[in-house]
């Protein structure tokens, strides 16, 4: 089945390697495809708002100061990485004051950007700092992308959600609003907003208000799911909440988002469901991790870490050393973070999981189904069990054109 070519994980991993499946774990130094960096918000608190859903509610908040030290690698890196996301665990980027200079750093070597963001502060921040204009006169087209978890349809259940006293909602749209008309006619930056559904926000009345608002405000993507278990639990804790709540309550929420999902990728915004599974622990069972690849974590604790879903100091073990500032002991963490020695299970083990693009990615690669070289040898009989098992996880998501 088609997807959105922001999706295709498997073909972005691939392509980035040059489909050559023999450059993995080769003991050379290759860089991932994108850098993901978690700016330590204010260094005083992590985040503005108090989601209970959020991933990283379970683990320590540490902050620390090493905002330029990250910019001098990125600086000496000289665009070797293509693609540089902001977001973070527990952080908000909109906190951070060096947010617009990483922006600006991307984009002088030509790489691609991303946002995880809240949104609280676009339009302040417009006001004092000029960042939505930032944002929008550095894009260059639609792989970069701001992306807003929003998780409300109404003021009064935005501060129920996001347990906050404050209407911080009507802010939020506004910031979108100021992204879009500042964007004008053009498609990029890719504007997309998230909605997780709890029970404070998931009646059909409110469903139906975010959609008119997302379809006047012309935001590119609307995604609809329900949140995850928090990370840091064992499997045996996520199983039953999987099969107490997030399955049932996705499935009557998957009902109500129906009626407004989008027939074709072209719609704008893009309306679609996010099913529960993408992060279905009894998947995780393969022995090698390939996703340094593709990624590599600043996290905001100062430390480099193996990827972004670990990207905190209760999972020391993927820690793979400080942020440098410069770029030889940065080379050194890349090439450690290569190891194919590395067990799976360690990350598993201690609670942590695979987020959808390398659960995705490691499956493939463990099933031998990642390169065209890697399966050209093998029995029928295995590629046809293969074949059985690569259900596309996009099928639930989108009609195709």
């Amino acid at each position: 089945m088609a997807r959105p070519e922001i999706y295709r994980y498997l073909d972005q991993f691939t392509e980035h390697l040059g489909n050559a499946s023999e450059r993995v774990f080769n003991g050379k130094i290759i860089y991932p495809r994108q850098l993901e960096v978690h700016l330590p918000s204010d260094r005083k608190v992590a985040c503005n708002f108090d989601c209970h859903y959020c991933q990283g509610r379970q683990v320590a908040h540490l902050l620390s100061n090493w905002e330029e030290d990250g910019l001098r690698v990125i600086e000496q890196l000289q665009g070797a990485i293509p693609y540089y996301i902001f977001g973070g665990v527990y952080t908000e980027p909109l906190m951070n004051e060096y947010l617009p200079e990483y922006i600006k750093l991307a984009k002088k070597y030509k790489n691609n950007f991303g946002m995880h963001t809240n949104g609280s502060l676009f339009e302040e921040l417009e006001y004092k700092k000029g960042l939505c204009s930032i944002i929008i006169n550095r894009a260059t087209d639609s792989r970069d992308y701001v992306s807003v978890s929003l998780d409300a349809g109404t003021a009064e259940s935005h501060k129920k959600v996001k347990n906050v006293k404050e209407d911080w909602f009507t802010r939020i749209i506004e910031g979108i609003q100021i992204l879009v008309k500042l964007r004008g006619s053009r498609d990029y930056p890719s504007i997309r907003v998230c909605y997780l559904m709890t029970k404070l926000n998931s009646s059909e009345g409110e469903i139906r208000t975010i959609v008119n608002i997302m379809k006047d405000l012309k935001v590119d993507s609307l995604r609809f799911s329900v949140p995850y278990d928090h990370y840091g639990k064992s499997f045996d804790r996520v199983r039953k909440y999987r099969n107490s709540w997030e399955i049932p309550f996705g499935e009557k929420c998957e009902q109500t988002v129906r009626p407004y999902l989008s027939h074709s990728f072209s719609e704008r915004p893009y309306i679609f469901w996010h099913p529960p599974g993408f992060q279905d622990v009894e998947k995780m069972n393969f022995r090698q991790c390939v996703y340094s690849y593709y990624q590599i974590t600043f996290g905001a604790d100062g430390w480099v870490y193996k990827c972004s879903s670990t990207a905190a100091p209760d999972f020391t073990h993927s820690r793979l050393g400080r942020v440098p500032n410069n770029l030889e002991d940065f080379n050194k963490m890349v090439l450690a973070n290569h190891d194919p020695k590395f067990e799976a299970c360690t990350c598993f083990n201690a609670g942590a999981r695979c987020n959808r693009v390398a659960l995705e990615i490691n499956q493939a690669w463990n099933n031998g189904e990642l390169f065209k070289d890697q399966t050209q040898n093998l029995p029928s009989s295995v590629k046809e069990d293969q074949e059985a098992r690569s259900e596309d996880l996009f099928v639930q998501i989108a009609p195709t054109e």
